[in-house]
């Protein structure tokens, strides 16, 4: 069966960031298994997909500012317009900003059924960004009552989860509560961990039936792996960080662990640009083995990264959803070492170390990658073990056995 598919989201396409990546593997692997798939995205910075059609939507956003601040209009004059350019089976949004509402009201609009993909775990912020109790207010006094009338129905109650399955305080649990919230103003929703269905049935105080499905990673940058040359002679141990240089990422943890391991012979390579880039290269001081890469934008001086790279080293805590990352150092061989026991999707403990939060059992996790190379080697090959986890086609099946299944229930429902 081909179906029409409108994915919808708030961040730019395809270089905002993971988001933005996981959708671009979408785009790519569920026109391969044959549907059409049209791309509803933010009119700024962006890079038009070739595989299918894309509707242009102006957004909200200050040049300069992250991402993550850019809204899509939602309005009705919206929706009627994308609607009478386009005829859709599922509407799939993955953004919880105007994107959300917006599919909300295409997807009333035509009758069809609204799937959203929770991918960014906000709740894990306010440990580490001050400001994110604004986030929190912005969902609860904006995004909800606007979504509640979109879908013009009253969504079942959400309480908050019990304070020992979320630490990060009561804004966090008010996360989810609001994630809660909208799973049950949705037909259906996803996550890419098993922990995030677990915290909004809790808050729902009753199973909601999400589905699971895991961000694979991108088949174009395996392939870029794969062709990469490993150039380096040198015996020392490389470990690699990818991703923004943001607070909630704790890098700063990982750069302090990282010297006080004082491993004469480990260097840390840091791809990736955000606000704390100063800060960072500052606590670094002039440590000739801590190399900062900055943001790359090419798929191959990304690839050569991972291929150079002797294991993935991944500090955040309780922020993750995922971790595309991680997904994507499976796709290159490399061990993991992190620190947060939430994480499971594309880990094993076979292929990774976990330690403890910490700077100190940080640093002992770098000691040990460090000192044993034959672990290292097991480690690398038990990588094979969890790859087909986190297969970009596997991610676009479980998609589209999730599309039929929303539109089957929706069908028997008439």
């Amino acid at each position: 069966m081909r179906l029409s598919i409108a994915i919808i989201l708030d961040d730019f396409y395809p270089s905002s960031g993971g988001i933005g990546r996981s959708v671009q593997t979408q785009l790519e692997e569920l026109t391969a298994l044959g549907h059409q798939v049209t791309l509803i995205a933010p009119d700024r910075h962006l890079q038009k997909p070739r595989i299918g059609p894309v509707i242009e939507c102006p957004t909200l956003y200050v040049e300069g500012l992250p991402a993550h601040l850019s809204i899509l209009h939602w309005s009705d004059r919206q929706a009627r317009r994308i609607s009478r350019a386009a005829d859709f089976d599922i509407v799939h949004t993955q953004t919880e900003r105007g994107g959300l509402v917006l599919g909300a009201k295409i997807a009333r609009l035509q009758n069809v059924p609204h799937l959203h993909s929770f991918h960014a775990n906000i709740a894990g912020t306010h440990q580490s960004v001050k400001g994110a109790v604004f986030g929190t207010l912005g969902y609860q006094l904006l995004i909800l009552p606007v979504l509640r009338a979109a879908v013009a129905r009253p969504s079942a109650g959400a309480w908050l989860p019990p304070a020992v399955r979320e630490t990060g305080g009561l804004a966090a649990r008010l996360d989810w509560q609001g994630f809660a919230t909208i799973a049950q103003l949705v037909d259906g929703f996803t996550v890419p961990s098993p922990f995030m269905s677990d915290l909004i049935d809790e808050s729902a105080r009753r199973p909601l039936g999400g589905y699971v499905v895991p961000t694979g990673y991108n088949r174009t940058l395996k392939a870029a792996i794969d062709r990469a040359p490993r150039e380096r002679t040198d015996r020392n141990v490389r470990f690699l960080s990818v991703g923004r240089l943001a607070k909630e990422k704790r890098l700063d943890v990982l750069i302090k662990a990282f010297l006080r391991a004082a491993v004469p012979e480990a260097e840390l390579v840091i791809v990736g640009d955000g606000d704390q880039r100063d800060r960072l290269k500052y606590l670094a001081g002039d440590d000739p083995r801590i190399d900062f890469r900055s943001h790359l934008s090419s798929i191959d001086a990304l690839a050569y990264e991972f291929r150079n790279a002797d294991a993935l080293a991944l500090s955040s805590y309780r922020f993750d959803s995922q971790a595309l990352v991680i997904a994507e150092a499976a796709a290159a061989g490399l061990p993991v070492l992190y620190c947060d026991d939430r994480l499971t999707v594309g880990l094993s403990e076979d292929s990774a170390l976990l330690t403890g939060p910490d700077v100190a059992s940080m640093a002992e996790g770098f000691r040990t990658l460090a000192s044993e190379p034959a672990r290292r080697a097991a480690m690398s090959a038990a990588t094979a073990s969890v790859l087909a986890g986190v297969a970009p086609e596997r991610t676009a099946e479980l998609f589209e056995a999730a599309y039929l299944d929303l539109i089957d229930r929706k069908a028997a429902r008439g």
